[in-house]
């Protein structure tokens, strides 16, 4: 298989653009979440695809609104590479969820396309495909630091 990779600097910020997403959509920053998207973004949800920024808004609004507490998104293994007039990154992605009733740790990649716009890489259509989900007791948010005085 050959694969034909952007240069590093293209790399770099496609890769940047999805690391602003993933802080995004766990501090349920919606402001940053619409910079970063086209008006006309489309989102795929393993089957489910739907269109425009207020709908792709409502994604993290409903999230925001859920029983969840803290999210913790890590996104791994990228690979950027040329797609039509823009770039295609793909990537692994582990989300772990804490709720008060237990902790879900989410697999699964993305591969989205990007697009320059005014010098910045925004998200024309975000997929996200969901491969397992994990479901854990629930965590503690209590941590004694090593060597303190209550260790």
């Amino acid at each position: 298989m050959t694969t034909t990779l952007v240069d590093q600097d293209l790399a770099y910020r496609a890769q940047t653009t999805l690391t602003a997403y993933a802080w995004a959509a766990d501090s349920g920053d919606l402001d940053t979440l619409r910079d970063l998207a086209l008006e006309d973004i489309a989102v795929t949800q393993t089957t489910q695809e739907k269109h425009g920024i207020e709908n792709f808004l409502d994604i993290y609004r409903a999230f925001a609104a859920s029983e969840t507490e803290v999210s913790r998104h890590v996104v791994t293994n990228t690979l950027v590479t040329p797609e039509g007039d823009g770039v295609r990154i793909d990537a692994y992605f582990e989300a772990t969820l804490f709720n008060p009733g237990g902790t879900s740790r989410i697999f699964g990649r993305y591969s989205d396309s990007l697009l320059e716009v005014d010098g910045d890489l925004k998200i024309k259509h975000k997929r996200i495909f969901v491969d397992r989900v994990m479901a854990l007791p629930t965590a503690t948010a209590a941590f004694v630091p090593y060597g303190s005085s209550d260790s």
